[in-house]
């Protein structure tokens, strides 16, 4: 009775940019209650940019190496667009990505795995989840954050990096690191850190959130038009 799974489908989705322990404790919560997990890797357009520096390949990447020799069977991960921006969360959205694990899985999911994260709660219309089971991991009990990730490759903390990812991406860190500092906007953010002569997390963040706050008002300025 040890290995019963509860649901025969859970999905996980989100940009995973890239993967640290927080998205595994979701990945392996999910895997535990059902026989097959998709994951959808979100933003799959986008690359080269603030939010989403890594291709999704690089990120789908990362997840498959955390889990080698996992059949697709059991375990599928593929991406999945964005309608806009990562900021346009309506119904409208959850409609699209259920209508995506259908055509993946040719069902929606028995259960739904999500972060904390507040506006996750306005993806789907009541209608579209009838049926679906939802699990909400807190953030609280790993306080990491993909942007923290980031922050680490940016000032070179490989053994702090370490620390909130999983061992077998460890190998992946030149590649990773190799990619983010090809993107002209993290090469900026790394030359004001440095320029601060102070290189760490907390220095990072300060002129991360300026850029992002850039960023954000930018987006959805697009989707008031």
């Amino acid at each position: 009775m040890s290995n019963y799974k509860f649901y025969d489908l859970g999905v996980v989705c989100g940009r995973f940019g890239h993967e640290h322990l927080g998205h595994v404790s979701l990945f392996e919560n999910c895997m535990s209650l059902c026989k097959r997990t998709l994951i959808l890797v979100g933003s799959a357009q986008e690359h080269g940019t603030l939010r989403n520096p890594w291709r999704v390949e690089t990120r789908i990447d990362v997840i498959k190496e955390t889990y080698p020799g996992i059949p697709e069977t059991e375990l599928m991960i593929r991406g999945i667009n964005d309608m806009t921006n990562e900021y346009d969360i309506t119904s409208d959205w959850g409609k699209f990505v259920k209508s995506e694990i259908e055509y993946h899985k040719h069902k929606f999911a028995n259960l739904m795995v999500y972060g904390n994260d507040e506006f996750r709660s306005k993806w789907f219309a009541p209608e579209d989840l009838v049926g679906t089971a939802e699990l909400i991991i807190p953030r609280s009990t790993l306080p990491i954050s993909g942007t923290m990730i980031r922050g680490l490759i940016v000032i070179n903390n490989e053994t702090e990096w370490q620390k909130h990812t999983h061992p077998l991406i460890h190998s992946l860190y030149g590649r990773l690191r190799d990619e983010l500092m090809n993107v002209p906007i993290y090469k900026e953010i790394y030359d004001k850190v440095r320029l601060s002569t102070d290189m760490s997390l907390d220095s990072f963040m300060k002129v991360y959130n300026e850029y992002e706050a850039e960023d954000k008002a930018q987006k959805l300025a697009t989707l008031n038009k």
